[in-house]
């Protein structure tokens, strides 16, 4: 995934370039794709997001609210980080939260460089970036903790709506991979499901759009062959009950026809999590009359040690046209 975003730094870049701001032609909306061309030029004349090397960017040095304890239960601390918006709205801010990936044993909330342009410009139109952490599973299976907490972070933003002047009726996730499952489950279950901090479960855990990088949608798919040690070891802790408890955390398994707006991202190369996830749960919230887009790579791989630019260009693309169309 941290390749991903490089690669889909570069695409942002190269699509705005291509096809100018015409894109757009609401006048707020032009000035975004502005704002994120003058961005990325900044950044690609001094810096290389293609290097193997992680460079430290902007927006990762200048969270206005860092290590915002959000829940603290069992004396386990979970924190978000927030990176203010820049222009206030009359409405108040939306709201843009970011999930890790790192199958749900590894990972840390920070900004991947090649996106933190991105989520700045959109900082600069009023929008707050919030990135907040989850407790990692240790030696055994803990999805319902885990989807608690992303689901207790959306709460926390509707309890401290109006201490930080958030638009509760504009939040949206971008999850990658473990992250994409857990948004899709905290999205996707009744409000009243996955409770975690008593006083949190008052708020709405309702949320606008939701983007899917390469999320599992139903666990029993995954090619266990392909996965890392630890996580094999939290499935197998599952015992005799895998099936079951894997359908029981699978976002497929809860929709219906009230879902948030939906981009998923997915590729038929993806030998970790098949393709038929993000085909299925397409089909699915379809047949529902959510309002639903795909893109379908072929030659990226889960981890993006093979991919294919003009497909990158077009996430590039879509990315920024849904979540421009929902804020």
């Amino acid at each position: 995934m941290k390749k991903f975003f490089k690669i889909l730094g570069v695409s942002l870049l190269l699509l705005i370039l291509a096809f100018g701001i015409f894109v757009f032609s609401i006048k707020d909306k032009v000035k975004l794709s502005i704002n994120i061309l003058k961005k990325y030029s900044e950044f690609v004349e001094n810096n290389s997001l293609l290097s193997e090397e992680n460079i430290s960017l902007d927006l990762d040095s200048n969270k206005d609210y860092e290590e915002v304890e959000y829940k603290n239960t069992n004396g386990v601390s979970l924190t978000l980080d927030i990176f203010d918006a820049k222009k206030e709205l009359k409405d108040g801010s939306p709201v843009l939260v970011y999930v890790h990936g790192g199958s749900w044993v590894y990972g840390t909330n920070e900004i991947p460089d090649a996106i933190s342009p991105l989520l700045d410009a959109f900082r600069e139109e009023g929008v707050v970036i919030i990135s907040t952490s989850y407790e990692l599973m240790s030696g055994e299976e803990n999805f319902n903790k885990q989807i608690s907490d992303v689901k207790d972070t959306i709460r926390w933003i509707y309890k401290n709506k109006d201490e930080y002047d958030f638009n509760t009726d504009k939040i949206g996730i971008i999850g990658a991979s473990s992250g994409a499952h857990l948004s899709l489950m905290a999205a996707y279950s009744d409000n009243n499901d996955f409770i975690d901090d008593e006083e949190l479960s008052n708020y709405p855990s309702k949320i606008k759009y939701l983007i899917d990088f390469f999320g599992p949608t139903n666990l029993n798919t995954l090619d266990m062959d392909n996965v890392n040690w630890d996580l094999e070891q939290i499935i197998n802790s599952v015992g005799d009950n895998k099936e079951e408890v894997l359908s029981k955390y699978s976002p497929i398994n809860y929709i219906d026809k009230n879902e948030p707006n939906t981009l998923i991202i997915h590729s038929r190369k993806d030998s970790i999590v098949p393709y038929e996830n993000a085909e299925t749960l397409y089909d699915e919230l379809k047949s529902n009359d959510n309002k639903v887009n795909i893109i379908t790579l072929e030659g990226a791989t889960h981890d993006f040690s093979e991919f294919d630019m003009e497909e990158i260009i077009s996430v590039g693309m879509k990315m920024l046209e849904f979540i421009t169309q929902n804020i």
